[in-house]
């Protein structure tokens, strides 16, 4: 039977869907970072107007309408947005898929569903071997600690058993009951999975030459960064601290008003912490706390203390006067926007740029320490931070 003519191509829901968003993502301009958010809006009325816009609708009309086979229209639409991401040729402006946007929410994450230990499933023919036990958790307050061998779990044996085994325990959610075994005594904890602070902050206390010197190292600048490193310098300042390190060396980054608090605790208020730089406008943020601290600080870093690790030793070396100990950082002046989307995976990408307090924008080009220092790997031992030339020279230059 002849047609008279070609029927039109009759779009579903999903297809629409698709498409506007598509469009938006487009469209859509988000003023913010990481953590800095500004939510813009779409006319959707003025969608037909865009020339580029009705192209990219009649390229996917026409594949859709006139391919031979049946296609995944979501994998289309993933695949150009992966594709119009990677064409900005922006390293920070990316298009992440599930495997990918799951590993990052997880080095962002700030807390787990636990009862807050770490253990080794290396040589399990004894159990299974406490590493650590992490502070204000389930396990800290009924007193484990590291080395104590979990022998029964639920009065199950542990020996052959990985640490997928307990994990999956905790998470249902049902009190845990463990058998634990120290230098030979046996210990019975019943506990429960709560919310726990995964810890990215260790801290000590360094005594020399009549002066007492604080040691912090902050690993990333995850959801509960500020609020562990206040916690740490509390416990610190028990003590009567004459000078603080600040230990940002392979710190990659993280939430950028993790870094604003942080900053916040030292400096005075009205000091500037960074200056951002869109497209379209330009904002400083100043210090509005009252909190702040007066002895000396050197800050230590290396080339891989980046992003937000940048942004908080640039603020503490322009705006309070601490001293950069160690190797030029990174050089990421760049401050980026995260969503993630329905299906899982998610969108990066570049909102502005950001300056330190005296108006410099170090993208590709770093913080300069005030004090040059490599590590001495030949007599570094990462179990002994005695053996780090680059926190001992810090800790000299603070006593002195």
């Amino acid at each position: 039977m002849k047609k008279n003519k070609q029927e039109k191509k009759v779009f579903s829901f999903r297809d629409v869907s698709l498409i506007v968003i598509a469009c938006s993502l487009v469209m859509c301009f988000l003023g913010a970072t990481l953590v800095y958010k500004h939510l813009g809006g779409v006319n959707f009325a003025l969608l037909g107007q865009d020339a580029n816009l009705k192209e990219f609708i009649s390229a996917y009309n026409n594949l859709v309408d006139k391919y031979y086979d049946s296609l995944d229209t979501k994998s289309l639409i993933d695949g150009a947005i992966k594709g119009m991401y990677a064409t900005v040729g922006d390293p920070y402006t990316t298009y992440l898929d599930e495997d990918s946007s799951s590993s990052l929410d997880n080095s962002l994450s700030g807390s787990y569903n636990g009862i807050g230990i770490s253990v080794s499933s290396a040589d399990t023919s004894e159990g299974l071997k406490i590493e650590e036990v992490y502070d204000d958790s389930p396990a800290s307050e009924r007193g484990l600690q590291p080395g104590d061998i979990i022998l029964k779990i639920n009065d199950e044996d542990t020996i052959g058993k990985d640490t997928a085994y307990l994990t999956n325990l905790i998470k249902s959610g049902k009190e845990v009951n463990l058998t634990v075994s120290r230098n030979g005594n046996l210990i019975y904890a019943n506990l429960k999975a709560t919310s726990v602070m995964i810890p990215v902050v260790e801290s000590q206390l360094f005594e020399r030459n009549g002066k007492k010197i604080g040691y912090i190292r902050l690993s990333i600048f995850n959801e509960t960064a500020d609020i562990q490193v206040s916690n740490h310098l509390a416990k610190l300042e028990k003590n009567g601290l004459d000078g603080l390190i600040f230990d940002l060396r392979d710190n990659g980054g993280g939430y950028l008003n993790v870094a604003e608090n942080i900053a916040e605790m030292f400096l005075e208020k009205g000091k500037i912490v960074y200056s951002l730089e869109s497209k379209n406008d330009s904002e400083t943020t100043y210090d509005e706390t009252n909190e702040s601290r007066n002895y000396p600080i050197n800050v230590v870093v290396n080339k891989n203390s980046a992003s937000a690790s940048e942004i908080l030793a640039a603020a503490l070396k322009h705006s309070y006067g601490a001293s950069l100990v160690g190797n030029k950082t990174f050089g990421k002046g760049k401050v980026q926007q995260k969503e993630s989307r329905p299906d899982g995976t998610t969108i990066k990408y570049t909102t502005a740029k950001w300056l330190t307090p005296a108006g410099n924008c170090i993208d590709e080009v770093g913080l300069a320490p005030n004090i040059e220092v490599s590590l001495n790997y030949d007599v570094f031992d990462q179990n002994d931070i005695y053996t780090d030339n680059q926190v001992m020279t810090a800790l000299n230059n603070l006593v002195g």
